[in-house]
């Protein structure tokens, strides 16, 4: 089993990659749908109860993002995104000091982009609701989601697996997902998430996150899918009959990292596009899949559909079964 560390400074040593840029979509002189490596975090946990680890992750993210990077930001009642000042990048943290007043949502996404209407390369995002609210009332669970240029998947792929696990030991997650993503300008949904959706379903690697709508699909019991990291809490983990029966149940191709409140199951020493189109079908991704496939169907089923021109719901219970097998 080879070390973080050692996994980190081989990492370095890779030679740069580069991504097809049809995998990103411009339009306008506007960036619609970015390629990332991208970290999500879902939890039950109400955020007000553990300020620390929410404070923890936002500090991870800036230890690795510059401030300076940041651009915009935009709250839950924003209806865009406004140019970021020291109040904005302060926000979360004044929130969560003790004796702040209590608030209903916890929500705000602090990105980069040469105009608010981007699809960033770096993003912190969180949406957690607390008692008495909407999402709370309708058992969803709180989300922290990071953004990082999708180079770092390749090139720094030890370092980003340090981060997650950093990140799973103190933050009380539930389930979550690491790997490939596609970030999607909520200005222009339909041309980003068309465009992601078609990308994605060619390169089954690359997860699409929409947040709040990931929350509804996944309330209680469902998975969204399989990344590069697939990141299960506690509750799923004795679900599938505890980590003896998931070893068991998976092949030693895939690597079970154990963390505080779960495991990791790491598929493979970087992550993966993929490429049906050339055979390239990523089958430790559909192993995982397999493993986890009532528990994705259940958020497929619970699911709002994609925002496409034609075929929306058929089209987005295919994403959710892209790595199922035919």
């Amino acid at each position: 089993m080879t070390k973080p560390a050692e996994d980190a400074q081989h990492s370095r040593k890779q030679r740069p990659v580069t991504f097809d840029p049809k995998l990103e979509l411009f339009q306008d002189n506007l960036q619609l749908v970015t390629l990332t490596f991208g970290i999500v975090l879902y939890t039950d946990a109400l955020f007000s109860e553990n300020a620390n680890a929410i404070n923890a992750c936002y500090d991870r993210f800036l230890s690795l993002c510059p401030e300076s990077e940041l651009r915009f930001y935009a709250t839950e009642n924003m209806r865009r995104h406004k140019p970021v000042t020291k109040r904005a990048l302060a926000m979360l943290p004044t929130w969560l000091k003790p004796g702040a007043p209590p608030r209903e949502y916890f929500a705000i996404e602090l990105k980069n982009g040469q105009a608010y209407q981007d699809a960033p390369t770096f993003s912190f995002k969180v949406c957690g609701g607390e008692p008495g609210s909407t999402l709370r009332q309708s058992g969803q669970p709180n989300m922290v989601k990071m953004a990082f240029p999708a180079q770092w998947g390749s090139e720094r792929s030890g370092d980003m697996l340090k981060l997650v696990q950093d990140l799973c030991s103190f933050f009380p997650f539930k389930s979550g997902l690491a790997g490939f993503s596609f970030e999607c300008s909520r200005y222009a949904s339909e041309a980003s998430q068309s465009h992601a959706w078609a990308a994605s379903m060619r390169h089954p690697g690359i997860d699409i996150p929409r947040i709040p709508e990931d929350g509804r699909a996944l309330g209680q019991d469902g998975l969204k899918g399989v990344g590069w990291l697939t990141i299960l809490g506690n509750y799923f983990v004795n679900l599938l009959g505890g980590v003896e029966s998931i070893r068991r149940g998976l092949s030693n191709d895939i690597e079970i990292l154990e963390v505080s409140h779960g495991m990791i199951l790491r598929a493979g020493a970087a992550p993966a596009l993929g490429d049906v189109n050339s055979a390239d079908r990523l089958p430790l991704y559909r192993e995982i899949y397999r493993l986890l496939a009532s528990w994705i169907g259940l958020a497929s089923e619970r699911t709002l559909a994609f925002n496409l021109a034609e075929n929306y719901v058929e089209r987005t219970e295919r994403w959710f079964k892209r790595l199922a097998d035919e």
